[in-house]
């Protein structure tokens, strides 16, 4: 490539808009300048990583696989092993300026890619990309700045939950986020989110004030409920990655003090009569808003918080009265980064491959005993080495009622309690990958007619922890899908987040 290309290129990036209204979203240019930019890289990743490279400063900014370790240490953030992919490069943008020169010269030259922020997404090619084309990695984009008046935090894509709550905990404060540490904040954010503070309100998303979005023609807008990008806002939450790149969610505040903790393990011959409490828990005890609850990993293992430093509490009441327990450590009040050290202990990345897929049904405690054992079955036949997690997310009907409250999403959720599963395959053996991918397909069918012949079946799939062939966006309604595709179609009418954006939930799918 020749520097006069690279000096037409910049001249056409330059003239490229980076803020305008709606109304004015036009298809990309068609000076000859982009012509020629199309001619000289389309198809080819390698020319457009040397124009990233070229005009991107700063270290790490676009990183190539023969820069060795550094490359693989970027490479490597990605959470599953069967997502770390040998992209043509890994840009790194600094700031939503350099992310719009990013998606103008991938848009311009027609270069595939992809989009990472923590990279705890465990499907290969929806937070990856191979040597055909970029990754676009927003782990510099890693701020947390609070408001004058503390109501909010601007929270970067890039941060991992952990960063922000040290953030913020020491403030008094809290943001409704993750609920693991290690975990990145975009893609949580964009598929939901849940918190500890659900119950209370609402999903992660529920609780943005603002986006600031880069979008397919490099446009930098700010979309919140009552400005001209309402509709922007609104899609934000449940649509995913079909719209453009957020560079800051800026998220409402809340007080945190001390929490009750209380991790504790019951043995495998009470598993029935644990899952029944984990039920009658969401009749009674998850009533009280304060009170939260999540199963660690299979088996009856079980972390009881409160929103509040107590004794014992009587939201986990169903838990207390099955006798004999094993305590994972002695209850405790504390902070909320204590009850982070707890559940990022055994999160662990290494040579492990990981993947899982999600399915829904009203809170039912024998339903939930008849899937216990239908999962159990099949990770029967699991090859050597593998093994499985069992994760029923127990989700109260006032989740669905908040994110009404709190100006809608698009998930189509009914106010009824009802479980979100959260089950898992880890590896470490590529050779297995169909294996593993073929019994993920029986247990998520096998499990998915159990409800449905029991009549407790509801359409929703969780994004966060969906499987690669689920119809996620499908699962929120048709009037929900219809709105989701008119967001793509007005704020996207080149298809740039369809046509080049490698995989994921997208309105390509529909």
């Amino acid at each position: 490539m020749t520097m006069s290309f690279r000096s037409t290129l910049l001249t056409a990036l330059s003239v490229l808009p980076t803020v305008q209204a709606a109304a004015q979203i036009r298809a990309r240019d068609t000076a000859a300048a982009v012509l020629r930019l199309r001619a000289e890289c389309a198809g080819d990743p390698a020319c457009t990583c040397d124009v990233l490279r070229t005009t991107l400063a700063g270290d790490n900014a676009t990183l190539l696989p023969s820069d060795g370790a550094n490359y693989v240490d970027f490479e490597d953030e990605n959470y599953s092993a069967a997502c770390r992919l040998p992209a043509a490069c890994i840009v790194n943008p600094k700031n939503a300026q350099e992310v719009s020169t990013v998606v103008k010269l991938l848009s311009q030259s027609e270069t595939k890619f992809s989009i990472r922020s923590g990279g705890h997404n465990y499907i290969p090619g929806f937070a990856s990309i191979d040597e055909k084309g970029v990754l676009i990695s927003l782990s510099a984009l890693n701020s947390t700045e609070l408001s004058g008046d503390k109501s909010t935090a601007k929270i970067g894509p890039g941060n991992r939950w952990q960063d922000v709550y040290e953030a913020l905990v020491p403030e008094g404060l809290i943001v409704v986020g993750g609920r693991v540490g290690p975990v990145g904040v975009g893609g949580l954010m964009l598929g939901g989110g849940l918190s500890y503070f659900a119950t209370d309100r609402g999903l992660a998303f529920d609780n943005v004030k603002s986006y600031e979005v880069v979008l397919a023609d490099g446009t930098i807008v700010t979309a919140t409920a009552d400005n001209t990008y309402s509709d922007l806002y609104k899609g934000l939450r449940g649509g995913a990655a079909n719209f453009g790149i957020v560079t800051s969610y800026e998220l409402y505040t809340y007080p945190v003090g001390e929490f009750y903790v209380d991790a504790r393990s019951y043995s495998l011959d009470q598993t029935s009569d644990f899952l029944h409490a984990v039920a009658e828990y969401q009749k009674e005890g998850q009533l009280d808003p304060l009170s939260s609850i999540q199963l660690v990993e299979t088996g009856s293992n079980i972390l009881l918080l409160y929103n509040k430093p107590v004794q014992q509490a009587d939201a986990f009441n169903a838990f207390y009265n099955l006798g004999s327990f094993t305590p994972i450590l002695p209850a405790f009040n504390g902070s909320f980064l204590d009850i982070l050290a707890l559940t990022g202990a055994q999160f662990s990345t290494g040579d492990i491959r990981t993947y899982g897929e999600t399915f829904t049904h009203k809170a039912d405690g024998n339903m939930m005993v008849e899937l216990h054992d239908i999962f159990q079955e099949e990770i029967a036949n699991l090859p050597t080495g593998a093994s499985a997690v069992w994760v029923p997310n127990p989700i109260a009907a006032s989740v669905a009622t908040k994110g009404k409250q709190y100006g809608g999403n698009l998930l189509g959720l009914e106010e009824v309690p009802q479980q979100w599963y959260e089950w898992f395959i880890t590896w470490t053996d590529s050779t297995q990958d169909t294996t593993i991918w073929n019994i993920s397909q029986i247990i998520t069918q096998r499990c998915t007619d159990a409800t449905k012949t029991k009549g407790v079946s509801l359409p929703y799939l969780f994004m966060n922890t969906a499987g690669k062939e689920q119809d996620v966006l499908n699962s929120y309604g048709s009037a929900n899908v219809a709105t989701i595709k008119a967001t793509a179609a007005k704020y996207d009418p080149t298809q740039v987040f369809q046509t080049l954006q490698n995989d994921g939930f997208l309105t390509r799918k529909l």
